[in-house]
């Protein structure tokens, strides 16, 4: 396992069969950017503005210093999308062109399993559009639950939008560790 500073930490970059999950870099803008330049991926995010604005992808490139993580998902040595926990929020975007494709739950999976197993969050939050039925799907897939709804101002689309809360406790993210491997061991 390869390791990278971040935060005055070793951050492991996480190795799958098809991705490298890893902090950004300032060399990944323009791939960032091209995803930032998709109307279908930017309508689904919270502080994303429309059109695309390289300034604010570069200042989006950089290993992030806050309170939990940043990292880019690489496939085939290009950036194709990002997955964070920051102060307790999970955000993803994924390029359009791999939707569908289980790269959402494999990044959400292992940004859970950092946040609550290295990290100790003891709650992840996140918040889906309205019209986002397929991230309430993944959010709902790994134990979210719903607990607060409400009108707010997506940036991208420049009106508000209603906005779905979800929520995961670090008990509940356990218990379907637990099971998962229960029915994975046979027992």
């Amino acid at each position: 396992m390869d390791l990278h500073a971040e935060n005055g930490a070793l951050t492991p970059i996480i190795q799958t069969e098809r991705l490298t999950l890893r902090p950004l870099a300032s060399s990944d803008t323009t791939d960032l950017h091209v995803i930032a330049a998709q109307w279908p991926v930017v309508r689904q995010l919270g502080g994303w503005p429309w059109p695309a604005n390289l300034a604010f992808t570069a200042s989006r490139s950089v290993p992030y210093t806050g309170q939990g993580f940043v990292w880019g998902v690489e496939a085939a040595g290009k950036i194709i999308g990002s997955v964070a926990v920051t102060r307790g929020e999970l955000g993803y975007m994924i390029h359009q062109d791999y939707w569908r494709r289980g790269i959402g739950k494999t990044v959400v999976a292992a940004a859970l399993d950092r946040a609550f197993c290295q990290d100790n969050c003891p709650v992840i939050n996140a918040s889906v559009w309205a019209d986002n039925a397929a991230s309430a799907k993944l959010l709902c897939s790994f134990g979210f639950t719903h607990w607060h709804t409400r009108y707010e101002q997506a940036i991208a689309r420049g009106y508000p939008v209603l906005s779905h809360y979800y929520r995961l406790t670090r008990p509940a993210w356990d218990g379907l560790r637990n099971t998962a491997k229960s029915r994975n061991s046979g027992a």
